[in-house]
């Protein structure tokens, strides 16, 4: 097959993360092509070649650990980052994935998510209640931050009122560059956020509940055997972290484009049934978890190039949603786009299990905003977008002003 092509790009950088859409631009010229910084890695950025990939756990893994000799580096990114625990479901592949799906499934799958949305929708207006005479808020502070993360510790079985303690946390690994003061005082309390997960964890076991954190306690893998606490708390960073950020991300992002391309956020007011589609649309637009990695189980062959077993293979769910052989107008936010056949939530036996979740969160939070404050304003120059992450897009912090109205009602906290 002779020399595969090489490229050399560091997607750490600032400079390309500032311009991240003409770096894959340039990268996807190229679909399949070797890097050979931080130890070398393949870099995938096609849209046929994601979805080969993402499709074919047997031969590209998304375990971590030791296998036969070879280190399989999970998901998290080329080099991984130090200190982040196992990402559970996410970092599982076989019999074990299968069996955390099934547990996970009754709580995840439409009709679960579906019962959810009055409760949803009063925490929307509740959140939106404790700021709305003032004129002001952070839509990303005071909104998109606390309405999934009450949810996650709702469908998980942790107390409501904790959801500051995760989600400060979880927001400053992914936010922060490492070695920013924020980051490292987030790093340096994950032992002891672990250790209260699993002490919940046990709890369960001596006194079970009706909720996901008691079905995951009594699960048995691998024939007859509990999962361990290494495992379960895995499965509780994966669920934790995966349910106070993405949905997070992609309303704060979201929010942000309607403010500053006004004719779409009145599509969307006048025409709301465009939300189903569009919903669609700013998933492939923004692809907020960009990147993940897997690693080579077998020889192979993808795009025409020769991969080894244990080779390290980046994929770009960012890159692959711009394709310009896929989609007409990629770099454009089209609402009514058909068909899109984005792979934002991935595809194939890893396919995001909790991807109707955060269609429906995101619904919520963006048909509430537009009906409650349809004239917000964004402050841009406060506005905080995370930094240094080439796996995970975002907003820190996003000022908002409107005008004041009336609450929604009742005064009470719903959780």
């Amino acid at each position: 097959m002779g020399v595969p092509p090489q490229v050399q790009f560091d997607h750490h950088s600032k400079e390309f993360l500032d311009d991240r859409h003409a770096e894959w631009r340039k990268l996807r010229q190229n679909p399949v092509a070797y890097n050979p910084r931080y130890g070398g890695f393949w870099v995938v950025s096609g849209h046929p070649e994601v979805a080969q990939v993402s499709r074919d756990e047997e031969t590209f893994s998304s375990e971590i650990g030791d296998h036969d000799g070879v280190e399989y580096r999970g998901i998290a990114g080329v080099p991984r980052t130090r200190g982040i625990p196992p990402a559970g479901i996410a970092e599982a592949d076989g019999s074990i994935h299968q069996a955390l799906r099934r547990v996970l499934n009754p709580v995840l799958l439409p009709k679960a998510v579906n019962a959810l949305r009055p409760f949803m929708e009063e925490l929307t207006n509740w959140f939106i209640d404790q700021k709305i005479s003032t004129g002001r808020m952070d839509l990303v502070l005071d909104l998109a931050n606390p309405v999934p993360a009450v949810v996650t510790m709702k469908l998980i079985g942790l107390p409501g009122d904790s959801w500051e303690h995760y989600g400060e946390l979880f927001h400053a690994t992914v936010a922060h560059r490492p070695g920013a003061p924020e980051y490292d005082r987030a790093m340096a309390r994950v032992p002891d956020m672990v250790a209260g997960l699993l002490a919940e964890a046990e709890a369960r076991r001596s006194m079970p509940r009706d909720d996901l954190l008691t079905r995951l306690v009594q699960l048995r893998v691998d024939g007859d055997r509990p999962l361990s606490d290494r495992e379960i708390s895995a499965v509780l960073w994966n669920l934790v972290g995966g349910g106070l950020d993405t949905t997070t991300s992609l309303t704060s992002l979201t929010l942000h484009q309607l403010d500053t391309q006004p004719d779409l956020r009145r599509q969307l007011i006048d025409r709301p049934e465009l939300m189903v589609p569009a919903t669609e649309e700013f998933l492939r637009y923004y692809s907020v978890n960009e990147t993940l990695t897997r690693t080579v189980t077998k020889p192979t062959e993808l795009g025409g190039q020769q991969l080894n077993r244990g080779d390290v293979v980046l994929i770009s769910w960012l890159s692959a949603n711009h394709d310009e052989s896929e989609f007409e107008r990629p770099e454009e936010v089209v609402l009514d786009r058909s068909p899109n056949p984005h792979l934002a939530f991935g595809i194939g036996a890893h396919r995001c299990i909790g991807m109707h979740l955060a269609r429906t969160m995101f619904q919520v939070l963006v048909e509430t905003v537009l009906r409650r404050l349809p004239d917000y304003r964004v402050d841009l120059d406060a506005t905080r977008f995370y930094e240094g992450n080439p796996m995970l897009a975002g907003v820190v912090s996003m000022p908002a002003t409107f005008t004041p109205g009336p609450t929604a009602g009742p005064a009470d906290r719903p959780f």
